[in-house]
């Protein structure tokens, strides 16, 4: 006995509701805008404080410690500004080179500041620490670097890619999305 066709008079026909060319179109070339936007941003920011840096203007460097807390904390990092030694006044916050240690930098509060006759001595202290830093700092050279600009929780990205591992898939990931782009810009329809 062959199998009785049904009609389903009922039913309505899926209708899949499709979005026209030029509004998808336009969305990707907003994207495009914006993303293009947002790259040319980065890379003008991280030439400017390429720049500063070699000029002498600026230098960074991250708060291993936490004797300056609340005002550092570890894994922040501190935007530091080039000042003369004659400017500087208790209260500021400078990073240096402890007496007999210039591998080590400490970045403390100026407590007091004594004027010789070719020099300028200051006294240390952290923030978070009992007492004032047992040495007197004297300051050689022409600059000062006093903090100007803190960045809240960088510091751990920047330890977290001193890593070799992650360095490699930073640069793996770099060359990827390179070649991904260039085959993009080879293969999408209508550059022939």
């Amino acid at each position: 006995m062959p199998p009785e066709a049904t009609t389903y008079t009922e039913v309505q026909p899926l209708r899949m509701v499709m979005e026209t060319r030029g509004r998808s179109r336009r969305r990707r070339g907003t994207a495009r805008i914006a993303s293009t936007l947002l790259l040319g941003c980065a890379v003008v920011l991280v030439l400017a404080a390429v720049l500063a840096m070699s000029l002498g203007l600026v230098r960074f460097t991250v708060v291993d410690s936490g004797s300056m807390r609340p005002t550092l904390n570890p894994g922040d990092v501190v935007l530091l500004r080039s000042e003369r030694p004659t400017d500087v006044s208790a209260g500021q916050i400078v990073a240096f080179h402890p007496p007999g240690e210039p591998r080590v930098t400490v970045i403390h509060r100026i407590r007091s500041i004594e004027h010789a006759r070719h020099d300028i001595t200051i006294r240390t202290k952290g923030d978070a620490n009992n007492a004032v830093d047992p040495w007197r700092a004297t300051i050689a050279g022409s600059t000062v670097w006093r903090e100007d600009l803190t960045l809240p929780w960088v510091g751990y990205l920047v330890a977290w890619g001193q890593q070799p591992a992650i360095r490699l898939g930073v640069l793996g990931i770099m060359l990827a999305l390179a070649l991904g782009i260039s085959l993009s810009w080879i293969w999408r329809p209508g550059s022939r």
